[in-house]
């Protein structure tokens, strides 16, 4: 094929691709569909809301468009924004991981020749592909911060002299609705790419960052019921990923937090199941030996354990050490000594678990060993 038809039918094979995912606000997934070779039709492939490109063309169309692009940025040459858009697409689908492509996007985004929702899509697309890629999520925060949050939100004083920056973070509410409506979005993004991706730490990461948002943005009660609730449905069939484990975690200091600071006048505004911290803590733990029990052999069940209990000893302990990390030599006994009858019902408990587990005869007797020492070494018992 000669190579000025090969660049036309590059250029084709992009814009049918675009007209696609343009004209399709539903479309929800993308994949490279594997092909033995060229064939007389178009590679793509749109059925139900899934678009599909066939493999014989990737090679070629993603050197193509990667070539251009590298040769707009080198010579500094002003190119249709069109034509960029279509460019950094296509090579994005296939390789969201290089910086350059979304660098590209985030000029576009700035001079208003892309808008944020287009990209929205975009991302979304990308991460039904490749759900563990942190390059997407981090333009997702970028248009956050750098588009979607400045187009609802407008600086207090703005004829005081603060520049569009707002150095002193006085913030004037237009319209929180859209901030909350992408927020809800974007969990519901999170939990959608945890499932698609064993242990997807970066789509978790991204989820605590959607939550710190809601702090700044709206109110942490706003969400942190629904969190709790879905956290637990969610962890409850993911027993071996401690990445939604560290999640509720977060989720518990930061629902601790709202209540000490006296953001709601009582726990139950937020769960309405538990009428203190204590109690919530203790639900947690019975919560985690229910886990324990029934699915066996998960190591990362365990770890959570052990944060609840150093929390639970916080509350109860005369002496309470707010850190995960043993404490100091001196202090291992001091702890247990001054407690109350609530906390030693808690390490009975615990003596009770640690008991089943060597009772049987798979990795859960090694756990339970494991977990005998820590609270010999950490709690002193």
């Amino acid at each position: 094929m000669p190579e000025t038809m090969e660049e036309a039918t590059c250029e084709r094979i992009m814009k049918k691709l675009d007209l696609v995912i343009s004209q399709d606000p539903l479309l929800d997934e993308f994949d490279v569909v594997f092909s033995l070779g060229e064939v007389n039709r178009s590679p793509i492939i749109n059925i139900e809301h899934k678009v599909g490109l066939e493999s014989w063309c990737v090679k070629h169309v993603y050197a193509y468009a990667y070539t251009k692009i590298l040769d707009a940025k080198q010579t500094k040459r002003r190119e249709d924004p069109v034509l960029l858009l279509r460019w950094t697409q296509f090579c994005l689908l296939i390789a969201p991981e290089v910086a350059t492509f979304w660098n590209v996007r985030k000029m576009l985004l700035r001079e208003g020749r892309l808008t944020a929702e287009s990209d929205l899509h975009l991302t979304r697309l990308i991460l039904s592909r490749k759900p563990k890629c942190m390059e997407v999520f981090q333009h997702r925060k970028w248009m956050f911060s750098n588009i979607i949050a400045r187009t609802v939100y407008i600086p207090a004083n703005r004829g005081n002299g603060l520049n569009e920056n707002n150095q002193n973070g006085v913030m004037d509410m237009v319209d929180s609705s859209s901030i909350k409506q992408f927020l809800f979005a974007e969990l519901d993004l999170c939990t959608a790419t945890a499932n698609k991706h064993q242990n997807n730490y970066h789509s978790w990461n991204h989820r605590l960052w959607v939550i710190e948002q809601f702090c700044r943005y709206a109110t942490l009660k706003d969400v942190c019921r629904l969190e709790y609730d879905a956290t637990h449905s969610w962890v409850s069939v993911h027993v071996s990923e401690h990445s939604g484990l560290h999640f509720l975690q977060y989720l518990l200091d930061s629902i601790v937090s709202v209540v000490e600071e006296k953001k709601v006048d009582n726990i139950q505004e937020i769960i309405p199941y538990v009428d203190s911290v204590k109690k919530l803590y203790i639900r947690e733990l019975d919560f985690n030996r229910d886990l324990i029990e029934e699915y066996r052999d998960h190591e990362a069940l365990f770890c959570h354990r052990r944060f609840l209990l150093t929390r639970i000893r916080d509350l109860l302990c005369s002496s309470p050490q707010r850190t995960c990390s043993p404490p100091p030599p001196a202090l291992k006994r001091s702890c247990v000594e001054t407690v109350n009858s609530e906390w030693s019902a808690v390490l009975l408990g615990e003596r009770e678990l640690i008991n089943r587990c060597l009772l049987t005869n798979s990795y859960q007797k090694i756990l339970g060993e494991k977990h005998g020492q820590w609270l010999n070494n950490v709690v002193g018992i």
